[in-house]
């Protein structure tokens, strides 16, 4: 390994050593044409070739001697040609186009026998930073970063984080869904909402790097055609062929002997790294089938690879290690052997497993001139993709399934599927020379599902006594019947009108969303035991008499079942519709001034609705305020006319590309998450019902049966398409508005030498329809608590039980229909806003020589929840002081308060047959945010570790409850004394905490410390001289490269527990009875720990490609 690093080292110190913004698809060159003596000229012909494909745009001058020319491919290099009778010829070179940015080209014609003259053209090189057309926050991301930034994924987020307000696939704060990914102006987002890009679920890229010309990131766009988000639109540009013959070939590998072993405290602790092994291949092709008329371009990529299934390792009391957990070995392989003896099940592995991932994508693309008017272009993609996913958490009572405190097994895993396939075809249309028109027309189907590993079982969760989850065997509980069908038909018409300083735009749009979704969660059944004696008790219960009807111990129970005729699966199918116009004009009011304002206008509607649950028609409910309400199972979101005025500008201060102020503010309207909608249409009440035993005493009344039933448990008999006997129900408010912001930035940009330019910027963000669920169903607190922890209380005690009492949170105590397990209501509200502050120097990318970047952005993004994708784990997942009813407005999960970025790039030619590349890109931020909650359900209603803690003041008002742990010579007693103590040191050592004692801990309240993490690639590049090269690229891209140094660099921080006190009851007084919870058999007295897992050590990737 040491002689491994020491070579990646020393190739890259070599290399180093040696060379010491709109949404849309194409490019634009626009100036104005001049009489050296007259002044603007009139009438004169001007011709742009795309040198590679011979493609020729043609135009005439206006009388204003303005000319434009939309719809040009991207890139380059252009050769532009001005010609007027009596005038000598102009002819531009070496001009290329950069998306959404035009290149302006301002000339001055003379006689036909004087002297040559300048040329001034301006924006023709890739990157230009100052350009009248930026107004708004954006950033883009050509071919050459495409090529050179640190990637191991190959995906669009390696390069999409170059935007300084970027975290992951979240921007300015906001849901990482708000996106709006297109590619080609066409939508190709995940439109339902399960992740923010297709393909996620299996890691997958839903299309290749290499076909990949352009992508643009918008963040504040003004043109009204950028529409569908509310945190940035991202549109990619795929590549077309050209008159020559091109292509490339790569494969690219990584496995266990490219990573670090290194980590955790110190940098002393072995990263135990389970065998694992990546491929990725890939190959494309273009050119043309008749030169300058018919071109080509063809595109497949894959990848094979084998990932560890689990960093965590159970204890055998010998080994140790920040990735050992508190799990014993020994009860593991017991609870295998046991399974497998008894029931003929088969866990699998607890460690040392491996997943499997594979992914197959290919893009075709066919561009035709069909004259100088129109081009057309039509494409076709698809992805197969398919992966091996650990269970989810989402559902268990006790917390994190897979973590320092819980293992799960093999064989809980479940295959996600991600499928795409996709035709789009687009027409652009020049008119005249002051008429272009652009038409983009497709269909797209997404096909997701998924199946099981190993066979039926339902979930079953051991707790540890103190409501904290010990070990999980058996089905993923959201896998069974799970599939998606997507089918999203689109089509939009731009016409562009060029009159004198105006260029209008105008526009119209329709998008079709036809949903399918088979979403069955729980229906093999969650048993959630207080132990392993509990569980071995029921199961050998079960043994002895598998009719049984009742439980020996208490258990929890939750599950959902079938109330259709003959136990069919039940499925959701829902269809939006979204019709838009816009209209826009961009004025140049000075030859120093741009302008750009305008409105745009959307009806979104769903077509059909829910269905009709008669019993909820009839019931009383009470909002969020508790207020008496009505709801509905049947009425979906009515149309409702959303309007976005825009208006952005350009002001270059000197008239001299400079210094130039730039802003704006408008209206963004995006698209929900349509399984927010979907959960309605699926949760009636009609359809299926549920069971929902998870009161803090447990039942035995749900009997355990090893078999994933068929049809209700006994007591649960469904009687088909009406109200089954027990139920949660999705609904919506009448009020609801799809999600909308308002949004301004005011940023300056100052070219200090050169193409150096430094901008600061301030982008400001207030939600106008943001989403928030409740519950329904919830009855009005009762009460407060007792002493200095005043919250509100929803159930009463129970009679008081060896000097504890707990919380009687019976479906009769805290719903206020008991039937309904929950009624979770989605509304929207002006709910919270974002703000980022970003300072940033830049020097552009050139074919050669230097190119880099540094930034640093501040952010802050408060809201009231952060929904999923199932709408009742939504509310329940929410964390809050008074009740998930009554949440405060606090820091939001995509809050970014810090982060430094820094790129470097260099590419230099050695000779004539040689060149080297090397790229860096360095990342330092907080890496999230801290919510401390209670183990259990403190507040009594209904819901577990939700509750944010209160922060004593000091030791007095602390209140624990003795308690031992262990047996033997391992027994382990904890006084109430010694927890007092602990848990006051570890609150003076936590700044957070320490700062905020006597008040309740913020959701979101903790910030992590600052990590750092570097990143590099370096390429060599052998190629034959000449006219037709072909080169040899060798390739390695390493990430946290710093700690190939240094085994202390890049190491994350990891929460030692979120969840400090476990909730007892009430003791005598009526006061709140905790125990401090243990991590690893042991009090805890520090916030964080070093992590050890191979996110925490650097990995490197080693490739070759053959470019001809």
């Amino acid at each position: 390994m040491l002689n491994l690093k020491r070579i990646l080292l020393s190739a890259m110190a070599y290399l180093i050593a040696v060379s010491a913004m709109a949404q849309v698809t194409n490019g634009t060159i626009t100036g104005t044409i001049r009489d050296a003596k007259t002044g603007p000229l009139g009438g004169a012909s001007v011709e742009a070739v795309h040198e590679p494909s011979g493609t020729k745009y043609k135009t005439v001058s206006a009388t204003t001697g303005r000319f434009n020319l939309p719809g040009l491919r991207i890139g380059g290099p252009y050769k532009i040609t001005v010609s007027y009778v009596g005038l000598k010829t102009e002819t531009v070179s070496d001009v290329y186009i950069q998306l959404g940015e035009p290149s302006v080209i301002d000339l001055a014609l003379i006689d036909a026998n004087a002297q040559l003259q300048e040329v001034v053209v301006t924006g023709a090189r890739k990157g230009a930073l100052i350009s009248k057309d930026r107004k708004g926050t954006g950033t883009n991301i050509n071919k050459r970063l495409l090529s050179s930034l640190p990637t191991l994924s190959r995906s669009i987020t390696d390069f999409t984080k170059m935007t300084p307000q970027s975290n992951g696939t979240s921007f300015g704060g906001q849901d990482n869904r708000a996106i709006n990914f297109t590619l080609d102006g066409s939508i190709f987002n995940n439109s339902f909402g399960l992740q923010a890009l297709n393909g996620s679920q299996t890691n997958s890229t839903p299309i290749s790097l290499d076909a990949i010309e352009e992508i643009q990131v918008n963040v504040s766009p003004y043109n009204l055609r950028d529409a569908g988000f509310t945190g940035a639109s991202i549109n990619a540009v795929t590549k077309s062929g050209t008159n020559t013959l091109h292509g490339t070939g790569f494969y690219n590998n990584r496995n266990e002997g490219l990573v670090g072993t290194k980590a955790g405290a110190q940098g002393k602790q072995n990263v135990v790294t389970t065998a694992f092994d990546v491929k990725q291949f890939g190959g494309s092709l273009g050119g043309a089938i008749i030169k300058n008329k018919l071109f080509f371009f063809v595109n497949y990529e894959g990848e094979r690879r084998t990932d560890p299934g689990s960093s965590f390792v159970a204890s055998t009391g010998s080994n140790s290690g920040g990735n050992v957990t508190r799990v014993k070995a020994s009860d593991l392989e017991a609870m295998t052997t046991f399974l497998q003896s008894k029931f003929g099940y088969s866990t699998g592995a607890y460690q040392d497993y491996s997943y499997l991932t594979t992914s197959d994508k290919a893009l075709a693309r066919i561009d035709w001139n069909i004259n100088d008017i129109h081009k057309f272009s039509i494409r076709g993609n698809y992805l197969k993709s398919k992966k091996d996913v650990q269970i989810s958490s989402s559902g268990s009572i006790g917390g994190a399934r897979n973590s320092i405190n819980a293992m799960s097994y093999q064989n809980t895993a479940y295959v996600i599927n991600n499928d795409i396939y996709s035709v789009i075809g687009q027409l652009n249309s020049r008119f005249s020379n002051k008429l272009n028109n652009e038409v983009i027309f497709g269909y797209t189907a997404n096909r997701d599902y998924r199946s099981i590993k190993g066979g039926d079982f339902p979930t079953v969760d051991i707790q540890d006594g103190n409501n904290t989850t010990y070990m999980t065997f058996g089905n993923d509980p959201f896998t069974p019947n799970n599939k998606l069908n997507t089918d999203t038909w689109q089509f939009s018409d731009n016409l562009t009108f060029y009159g004198g300083k105006h260029t209008i735009q105008a526009g119209i749009s329709y998008e079709s969303f036809d949903y399918l979704n088979g979403f069955t969660a729980q229906v093999n059944g969650i048993y959630t035991f207080n132990s392993l004696a509990d569980f071995y008790t029921s199961a050998n219960a079960y043994l002895a008499n598998p009719a049984m009807t009742t439980n020996p111990v208490a258990l929890k129970y939750s599950s959902s079942y079938s109330n259709l005729p003959g136990g069919a699966v039940w499925y959701a199918t829902t269809k939006a519709r979204n019709i838009g116009a816009y209209i826009q004009d961009e004025v140049e009011l000075e030859k120093n001034f741009n302008l750009t304002y305008g409105v745009r206008l959307e009806v979104p509607y769903f077509v059909g609705g829910g269905f009709t649950n008669p019993q909820v028609d009839g019931y009383s409910f009470l909002n969020e305020m508790g207020q008496p309400t009505k709801l509905s199972t049947s009425k979906l979101p009515s149309a409702k006319l959303m309007v976005s005025p825009r208006v952005g500008f350009n002001y270059d201060i000197n008239g001299d590309k400079r210094i130039q102020v730039r802003g704006g503010a408008g209206l963004f309207t995006g698209r929900p998450p349509f399984v927010f909608i979907s959960n309605q249409v699926g949760n009636n009440g009609v359809l299926n019902g549920s069971i929902n035993q998870t009161s803090s005493t447990g039942t035995t009344s749900i009997p355990f049966r090893p078999t994933t039933p068929s049809s209700a448990p006994p007591g649960f008999v469904p009687n088909p398409l009406v109200p089954a006997p027990t139920y949660n129900i999705a609904t919506s408010e009448e009020t609801f508005r799809f999600p909308k912001v308002f949004r301004t930035n005011l940023a300056v940009d100052y070219k200090i030498y050169k193409d150096i330019v430094v901008g600061g910027e301030l982008v400001f963000t207030q939600a106008i329809n943001s989403i928030f669920y409740y519950n329904a169903n919830l009855k009005a607190p009762v009460g407060t608590f007792n002493g200095p922890d005043q919250r509100l209380r929803y159930a009463n005690p129970n009679a008081i039980s060896g000097g504890v009492s707990s919380l009687n949170t019976s479906a009769s105590a805290i719903r206020i229909n008991p039937n309904i397990t929950d009624a979770t209501v989605m509304k929207s509200g002006s709910y919270g806003g974002s703000m980022t502050a970003t300072v940033k120097v830049e020097k552009p990318l050139r074919a050669k020589g230097f190119g880099w970047m540094f930034a640093y952005n501040f952010g802050s993004a408060k809201d009231y929840i952060n929904p999923g994708s199932i709408a009742s784990s939504s509310w329940t997942g929410n964390r809050s002081v008074n009740g998930n009813n009554r949440p405060d407005i606090a820091f939001s999960d995509y809050d970014l308060r810090n982060r430094f970025i820094a790129n470097i790039n260099y590419r230099t030619e050695i000779g004539k047959n040689a060149a080297i590349q090397f790229s860096i890109f360095s990342e330092t931020k907080n890496w999230g945010r801290i919510s401390y909650t209670y183990s259990g359900d403190m507040n009594g209603d209904g819901v577990f570790g939700n509750d944010l803690m209160y922060i004593p003041r000091n030791q007095a008002e602390m209140n624990f409850q003795q308690y031992s742990i262990g047996s033997g010579a391992s027994a382990q007693t904890f006084t109430a004394q010694m927890q007092k103590d602990a848990f006051d040191i570890y609150i003076n050592q936590d700044d957070y905490l320490k700062k905020n004692r006597g008040s309740y801990v913020e959701r979101n309240g903790g910030l992590m410390p600052y990590l750092t993490r570097i990143d590099a690639s370096a390429v060599l590049e052998l190629f034959t001289a000449g006219k037709n090269r072909h080169t040899i690229q060798l390739r390695a891209d390493i990430f946290n490269i710093g700690n190939m140094i240094d085994n202390n660099a890049g190491v994350s921080y990891v929460v030692n527990n979120r969840s400090l006190l476990n909730f007892r009851g009430l003791d005598a007084n009526g006061l709140p009875l905790y125990r401090f919870n243990t991590v690893n058999n042991a009090l805890v007295y520090s916030t964080y720990r070093k992590g050890v897992f191979t996110s925490d050590v650097w990995q490197a990737q080693l490739g070759v490609r053959y470019i001809f």
